[in-house]
């Protein structure tokens, strides 16, 4: 069963119908139309069947086991007792859970409906989450696989303290996401802890052999739903939504940075931006970097990447969501960011460098143009063997449409040109860097991590590190010095210019940290002054040596006498 990524028709027409606090909640949220991917998905779960469902991201997929979970829950013709659980939503990732719970409160305000838990690690404890458990006593379940586990199977000394036989749906979500994390094995054995007879769902970007072993062991005779985007012109099937407007400009890599800002500046009707970077560390570093530009003065800028701390990532994420629609706002971000959050009003998505995954290429795109609403994205390619992408992406059913190298006041050119003012940004941005010496350490680590990541990716033969003029990479980077690694090795280039500058003087901002390196820098000094005095002992040692042997040798002799031999001795011993 197939698909076109249009709408789908009223929520009246379903059958069996909806229950009248659904169709007063789906109006409320101003869902008046289905989606192909909630027409063709909803009526299966509601008549029992198991579903695997293969949709684009932004297909409004968690509405399409959200009801079914609870029109079943509701009219369920015994209670469930507290021990008891009725749904069960497994998802790779805490941000996503937490999305979809916040789905239900929605749809369950009323006590008097089915009540939904969140259960995910690196926020609270196996025991709170046990305690909580036991005094909510939640019908359904949301959450990550290993603290899922921990619940439902038991670890240690806590035993399970779920009971799963009345389970009657399971709902796997960004299963393709699961498996790539690894979660293959927690999976399996969750599974064999439920019973046989309940329904699952399972949803996924892209549908793989791995997928397939995971259907064959908990899906029974699943219907296959595949909602496909078409392209009204060509009538191509194509992997991202059709209202997803998708470009590329080809620059050199130290002109990426200009491009981002006369994008962001030059677009006069989108608010809220996701900009991509390769590594975390790049998220970190251009963060720094972004917010002291004058050419984003009041821009709302923020960052998230996978090693944050779920406190700082949870407070990010609500940070960039609620900003006002007033002002523009511009979330950094690597892939842990690219599939399952929900972002609803994203109008523009930015990949200033392509991921290593081609298939992670279409969830960062469906970050915009999510449910039916219109969004642009671009990716920023670096001019020469990167341009080959496109053609690998339009094999995969994803078209570009090129653009223009953006110049200011909106003049567009797609000829390689000599941008003066891409220079003022950079000595902006390497002025920036000499006030703060972290702002080197961060600079030299993102660099490195950019490289290291630019050997890895899965098109190594469109990607390859011998094509990358590095020298012009260090240069957007605003780096004041090439940093010593073994891809720099004998590396000259005509295109890099080192910053001089005494690094003994260099200081951070941060008092304390600046105190540690006067501290380690004046030891390090001593160290090599001792050192030093040594090597030079150990040169004299031998001249001391000689000196002695010759006036023993005078005084066997008789040229000198004995007193005369000690003076000497003595005198060069002091």
């Amino acid at each position: 069963m197939s698909a076109t990524f249009t709408e789908a028709g009223s929520w009246n027409t379903l059958e069996p119908k909806l229950s009248l606090f659904t169709l007063e909640t789906l109006e409320t949220l101003g869902f008046s139309k289905m989606t192909p991917v909630q027409a063709s998905t909803i009526p299966l779960f509601m008549k029992n069947k198991d579903v695997m469902v293969e949709a684009v991201t932004g297909s409004g997929k968690t509405l399409a086991f959200v009801i079914p979970i609870i029109e079943k829950l509701v009219y369920r013709k015994k209670r469930l007792a507290s021990n008891e659980i009725g749904a069960l939503i497994i998802t790779p990732t805490r941000e996503l859970a937490q999305q979809i719970s916040s789905v239900f409160s929605i749809f369950l305000k009323d006590p008097s409906l089915p009540k939904h838990a969140l259960i995910i690690g690196g926020v609270t404890t196996l025991q709170d989450d046990i305690t909580e458990f036991k005094e909510l006593g939640p019908d359904i379940l949301i959450g990550t696989p290993g603290r899922l586990q921990d619940l439902i199977i038991g670890r240690g000394n806590a035993k399970s303290v779920v009971n799963t036989k009345e389970l009657e749906i399971l709902v796997l979500d960004e299963a393709d996401r699961l498996l790539d994390m690894g979660f293959s094995q927690t999976l399996n054995n969750i599974i064999a802890h439920l019973p046989k007879q309940r329904r699952t769902g399972l949803f996924s970007a892209t549908i793989t052999d791995a997928i397939s072993e995971i259907v064959r062991a908990g899906l029974r005779n699943p219907v296959r739903v595949v909602v496909r985007v078409q392209d009204i012109i060509s009538k191509d099937e194509l992997r991202t939504p059709a209202t997803l407007d998708i470009g590329y400009i080809v620059c050199e890599p130290h002109q990426k940075l200009i491009q981002l800002i006369r994008i962001i500046n030059q677009e006069a009707i989108a608010k809220k931006y996701i900009v991509y970077f390769a590594t975390c560390a790049c998220v970190d570093y251009f963060y720094k970097i972004l917010s002291r530009v004058q050419q984003l003065k009041g821009t709302s800028i923020h960052s998230l990447h996978g090693q944050m701390d779920t406190k700082r990532r949870t407070a990010t994420y609500h940070s960039f969501l609620n900003t006002p629609t007033t002002s523009k706002a511009l979330l950094l971000c690597t892939d842990v960011a690219a599939r399952g959050l929900d972002m609803p009003d994203v109008d523009y998505v930015i990949q200033m460098d392509p991921p290593q995954d081609p298939k992670v290429f279409s969830h960062r795109c469906g970050r915009t143009a999510r449910a039916g609403k219109e969004g642009k994205a671009i990716v920023l390619l670096v001019r020469g063997r990167e341009e080959v992408y496109v053609d690998f992406l339009k094999i995969r059913k994803i078209p570009l449409r090129q653009l223009s190298y953006v110049l200011p006041d909106s003049i567009t050119t797609q000829d390689p040109v000599v941008d003066e003012e891409n220079e003022v940004l950079l000595k902006q941005v390497r002025d920036i860097i000499l006030t703060d010496r972290d702002l080197h350490d961060k600079g030299i680590k993102a660099f490195v991590s950019y490289v290291r990541s630019y050997t890895k990716h899965d098109a190594s033969y469109i990607f390859r590190l011998k094509d990358l003029n590095l020298g012009k990479v260090a240069k957007g980077y605003g780096l004041l010095r090439l940093p010593k690694m073994p891809e720099l090795k004998d590396y000259k280039s005509d295109d890099f210019e080192e910053t001089p500058i005494n690094m003994d003087e260099y200081k951070y901002a941060d008092k304390s940290r600046e105190k540690q390196r006067r501290q380690k820098l004046t030891e390090a000094k001593l160290k090599s002054a001792t050192q030093s005095d040594k090597r030079h002992k150990r040169q004299l040692l031998p001249k001391e040596l000689q000196k002695e042997e010759r006036l023993a040798k005078k005084f066997k002799k008789g040229k000198i006498n004995k007193d005369e031999f000690e003076k000497e001795i003595g005198l060069f011993s002091d």
